[in-house]
């Protein structure tokens, strides 16, 4: 974990060091980006509980409104388990993540090299949480409103496809990776 977590720093660090190359950056007005991603650490388990996965799985799509603004939507889900009284007790929770979410491009503002996208944005949504016991005592569901504050960039490898990093309290992690494909 430790291992990813420093791979990604250097990773967002590199992107905000890009050099100024061009005015049009990667990002456009009617680019269509699709992005599948993994989660890792999630503000929304307490202390004591493992993954029931390695990593939260993501997917989103994003649409260029503008060359410097995009809309679109998220779909993540996380589960944990927390096991006590010498493993004779367990308690399970899942939660899925269905959002709206904007962000803003900084590529023409801050003159970036092409390769990079650089941005920041929110997410808002729907989360739905379900949870229930080993022993059928205790089970239930509850919704609600949901939010998501991040900052991010993307690398890209060819001109459609890009690697990305999303830092911030956002969907069900607080850090994403994955692979984006704009089309």
């Amino acid at each position: 974990m430790k291992k990813h977590l420093h791979l990604t720093a250097l990773f967002i660090l590199i992107a905000l060091t890009g050099i100024a190359q061009s005015k049009s950056g990667s990002f456009n007005k009617g680019d269509n980006l699709f992005n599948i991603g993994v989660g890792i650490g999630s503000p929304f388990f307490g202390s004591g509980y493992t993954s029931s996965l390695p990593v939260n799985p993501s997917i989103s799509y994003e649409r260029g409104v503008t060359d410097a603004i995009s809309v679109g939507g998220q779909l993540s889900y996380a589960s944990s388990k927390y096991e006590g009284f010498n493993n004779t007790y367990s308690f399970k929770e899942s939660a899925i993540y269905v959002s709206a979410r904007g962000s803003y491009h900084f590529n023409q503002l801050l003159d970036l090299n092409p390769k990079f996208d650089l941005y920041g944005g929110a997410s808002l949504g729907y989360v739905t949480v379900s949870i229930s016991d080993n022993q059928g005592s205790f089970e239930g569901a509850a919704s609600g409103l949901g939010f998501g504050l991040y900052a991010g960039s993307k690398y890209y490898l060819k001109p459609s496809t890009a690697i990305y990093a999303e830092l911030g309290y956002q969907s069900l992690s607080l850090l994403n990776i994955g692979i984006a494909f704009k089309f």
